[in-house]
């Protein structure tokens, strides 16, 4: 081994190169803490289907949980949760053409229920949703929500980002929906809560596993599809038991 190899540094050079890194060593951290404190994406959500919404379920009656005539020979209840990623095609690709091919001419009606795929039953989304209900507007608020997960995954789901998406639905009256999710969330057992628990309940009496479920009662019947079952499979179902 050559002598140069062994020498240590010189004291004052020690000094120097200690000085160096540590300033290296903080400029590392004020980056790592600019990254950590930032907020990812746009400075803004930028909402998709506002327009979609209103196509999809303008002119269609709606009534809390409901969407369809009251009347309709046909009743669906949906089981789903709207934060969770794996259930989003689930809706898109069904509740859409349903309510578009059979709630419209009111053959159906659609009754929604939040079931959660995770510990947390009351999250939430739940909240902002059921909060639009309250003014009739429940199926719109849930359909910008699953189209807008990618938001929800950027900024995070927040009440900002709650109401974000009340902004986009369409003659939603956003003070009355603003004092309902706050005076809820102030509360330990309001009514929201409490809906929320009926349906989680509900949903474990029915044995509704993950991800979207459809339970399709008529005249004739009923039919309970779970997994995710595709359009084909629930209009198969409709046929079957009006």
């Amino acid at each position: 081994m050559s002598d140069s190899a062994v020498k240590s540094v010189p004291r004052r050079g020690r000094i120097w190169v200690v000085a160096a890194f540590a300033l290296v060593l903080g400029g590392l951290s004020y980056l790592v803490v600019e990254v950590a404190t930032q907020s990812p994406g746009a400075d803004k959500v930028e909402l998709q289907g506002v327009g979609d919404a209103q196509r999809i379920f303008g002119g269609v009656p709606q009534e809390g949980d409901r969407v369809g005539s009251d009347n309709a020979p046909v009743t669906i209840q949906v089981f789903n949760d709207l934060q969770c990623a794996d259930c989003r095609e689930d809706f898109l690709s069904t509740v859409p053409s349903l309510v578009e091919d059979y709630a419209r001419p009111g053959d159906v009606k659609l009754l929604w229920r939040h079931y959660s795929n995770s510990e947390n039953v009351r999250q939430l989304g739940f909240f902002g949703a059921e909060a639009a209900a309250e003014q009739n507007y429940g199926w719109n608020y849930t359909y910008l929500f699953f189209r807008n997960q990618g938001e929800a995954k950027t900024f995070g789901v927040d009440q900002e980002f709650l109401e974000s998406l009340a902004v986009g639905v369409e003659r939603l009256e956003l003070p009355e929906w603003r004092a309902a999710l706050e005076e809820e969330l102030e509360r330990t057992e309001g009514p929201i809560a409490q809906r929320l628990d009926g349906y989680e309940e509900l949903g474990r009496d029915l044995g509704i596993r993950v991800r979207q479920a459809v339970i399709v009662t008529g005249p004739e019947g009923t039919r309970t599809l779970q997994d995710g079952a595709g359009l084909a499979e629930i209009e198969a179902a409709i046929a079957e038991v009006e």
